[in-house]
């Protein structure tokens, strides 16, 4: 899916010039080289589950994830941050779905659903129905989860993909080209 969407998003297609004009991209490829480098999908090099790290992440054991906080922090000084998504390969579910939060106020519960909402309508291969909307206590240290609470990111999501699956990135972008950009302040 990364790989996909950096050849996208850098290409010369008239879709993801639009893209680059009304949005700025932030992508982070990979959070633990060092520990896929020797065969960890989810630890760095160090065994640390880097994806449950987010909360609180002490800056010496968890360099990346505290970097991506800061990262974030600055430029929700700069600028409202209308997505964000961690990009996970699934080991045991089917197709392509997200995992995002669950909001109980009842004028937004609704709005956290429509990206990925827009994503199944756009592609046959993103299954709304196995997308899960919850805030598990066990999952509270994710990267969605902490973005959504601590940063105030509505629109805080998980994309996991099957392991061995694929989604096409034109499928992605005739998303983005539909959400409203409205909001977003241009620099």
């Amino acid at each position: 899916m990364m790989r996909g969407f950096i050849n996208f998003i850098t290409g010369a297609s008239p879709d993801a010039k639009v893209l680059r004009d009304n949005f700025v991209f932030k992508i982070v490829p990979m959070l633990n080289p060092d520990g896929v480098i020797v065969g960890n999908y989810r630890s760095s090099l160090a065994a640390r589950d880097l994806n449950r790290n987010y909360k609180n992440p002490i800056k010496d054991a968890y360099p990346s994830i505290w970097s991506v906080k800061a990262m974030i922090r600055r430029m929700l000084t700069e600028r409202e941050v209308v997505l964000y998504c961690d990009l996970h390969g699934h080991s045991r579910k089917m197709n392509v779905f997200m995992y995002g939060c669950e909001n109980k106020e009842p004028s937004l519960r609704l709005q956290e659903r429509v990206f990925p909402n827009m994503m199944s309508r756009n592609t046959s291969k993103f299954k709304y129905s196995s997308c899960r909307f919850k805030v598990q206590k066990k999952k509270e240290g994710t990267g969605r989860i902490v973005m959504w609470q601590q940063m105030g990111i509505m629109n805080s999501f998980t994309m996991e993909q099957r392991s061995r699956g694929t989604i096409t990135c034109t499928s992605i972008v005739a998303i983005l080209k539909t959400w409203d950009t409205t909001s977003v302040t241009h620099y």
